[in-house]
């Protein structure tokens, strides 16, 4: 069976509030760029959810890359792939 990907309410902010920051501040095909790569990204993850790294603090989380300033912190239950945050690299 295949897992569901799930936003936590955190994440879904995180997310908002990055599409508002690319709205005011990039052209409209930035916007457009990081919705597809997350899209692609959230898809990689049903079919290899191992493939981020887990974290130094907190070994229950893993981090993945979606493009070189955004990244996923997730966890793997039995039959979730759980998103809890959508931070810019430079929080860590």
């Amino acid at each position: 069976m295949e897992k569901e990907i799930v936003w936590t309410v955190v994440a879904q902010n995180d997310f908002w509030e990055i599409v508002a920051y690319l709205k005011s501040s990039w052209p409209g095909k930035v916007l457009d760029r990081f919705q597809n790569v997350l899209s692609l990204k959230t898809k990689l993850l049903l079919s290899q959810p191992d493939i981020g790294f887990k974290s130094r603090k907190y070994s229950r989380f893993r981090k993945t890359l979606v493009t070189r300033h955004y990244m996923l912190v997730y966890s793997i239950t039995k039959e979730h792939i759980v998103i809890h945050r959508l931070k810019h690299t430079s929080m860590g």
